[in-house]
């Protein structure tokens, strides 16, 4: 039975992904917790390291493709299953750069999980099939046809991209942080850096350039 590690800032993914290790009769669910700086904390002490993370994107602090770099560098042996809610290619080849050996998205299904758990044990890649087509797709395709090209966020993280969407919303800082179940500092973090990231002049401009994702 292989030792597998969760980190997902949603306890009922965690729940979630524990009910599709033990159904499997292969992988064992040894722990499991929010955040990047949580996973580093627990790691750091002693005892039996896991056979494999599953490690979320989209993750408070630090991200997800950050933790999956860590842990590459200082846990070598533990392959890394990256688990997202998004099919985009900067995500997936950003996993795969950062040390993942399995991309699977989170609508994928039991087995496509199950199969990327197979893979990355034995050392192989894998992508489940429709975020693999999507992947082919938009690495054969000119980049201006991808839709975050297009409007100009290719250079933004996930989360980012997700606070931007929930700011087009309409939505204050201090309810985007409600709703990520992060602190309001923690987004106007983000906001900073996304406001930095597109050029913006001020917050007026940002939401200006925001309502632009009501059109991807």
């Amino acid at each position: 039975m292989k030792r597998v590690f969760i980190i997902d800032d949603h306890s009922a993914i965690r729940e979630g992904f524990k009910v599709i290790l033990e159904r499997s009769g292969r992988y064992s669910a040894i722990g499991g917790v929010g955040s990047a700086e949580e996973a580093l904390e627990v790691l750091s002490k002693d005892g039996e390291k896991p056979d494999l993370f599953i490690v979320d994107i989209s993750l408070p602090g630090a991200s997800g493709l950050e933790l999956t770099a860590s842990l590459h560098r200082s846990l070598p042996a533990s392959a890394i299953v990256v688990a997202s809610m998004h099919r985009k290619y900067d995500y997936i080849a950003g996993a795969f750069r950062a040390g993942a050996l399995a991309y699977v998205s989170k609508d994928a299904g039991m087995e496509c999980v199950v199969a990327a758990l197979d893979a990355a044990s034995n050392g192989a890649y894998y992508l489940d099939p429709l975020s693999l087509k999507l992947f082919v797709q938009e690495a054969c395709l000119p980049s201006s046809k991808s839709p975050a090209a297009r409007s100009g966020l290719s250079g933004l993280s996930e989360r980012e991209i997700e606070v931007l969407r929930l700011l087009a919303a309409g939505k204050r800082a201090e309810e985007i942080a409600q709703d990520l179940e992060v602190s309001q500092k923690t987004i106007e973090n983000h906001l900073s850096n996304i406001t930095n990231k597109l050029g913006a002049k001020d917050r007026f401009e940002l939401y200006r350039l925001a309502a632009r994702l009501e059109k991807i």
